[in-house]
């Protein structure tokens, strides 16, 4: 089941990532309007990572090797959802307290990691095959 998910990931990793990096602005806007939804914004950002950590980590629980980065990216998820459900007031000063020009740093730094990270998992994928 671990590769499984190496095959899919990989890709969407790849593919979130080129969006985070070459359409930022639409990103911003919707870290914006997840803001604009106040507390209730922060909880559905939470609901999100949780719906995506979560899978990874119950079904990805790889700590050795290149699928370890994508154990590590779902238990990033599942710690952002604990404090975005538990601490909505936390969540809701770190989505919208940020300017504008150091959200985009943000979203561009995560898409390339992002897109690194697919890239290291999608050659682990293709080279250990048979």
């Amino acid at each position: 089941m671990p590769d499984a998910i190496i095959w899919i990931a990989a890709p969407v990793f790849i593919g979130l990532g080129l969006s985070q990096v070459y359409a930022t602005e639409r990103w911003q806007s919707y870290y914006r309007m997840l803001s604009s939804l106040g507390q209730n914004g922060v909880r559905l950002n939470g609901l999100v990572s949780l719906i995506i950590g979560g899978p990874i980590v119950i079904l990805h629980n790889v700590w050795s090797g290149p699928p370890l980065l994508l154990t590590l990216f779902g238990w990033l998820l599942l710690l952002e959802s604990a404090m975005c459900l538990v601490l909505p007031g936390a969540g809701l000063a770190g989505l919208s307290d940020i300017e504008d020009e150091m959200r985009g740093r943000v979203i561009n730094g995560t898409g390339v990691a992002l897109i690194i990270i697919g890239g290291v998992l999608a050659v682990h994928a293709v080279t250990s095959i048979g």
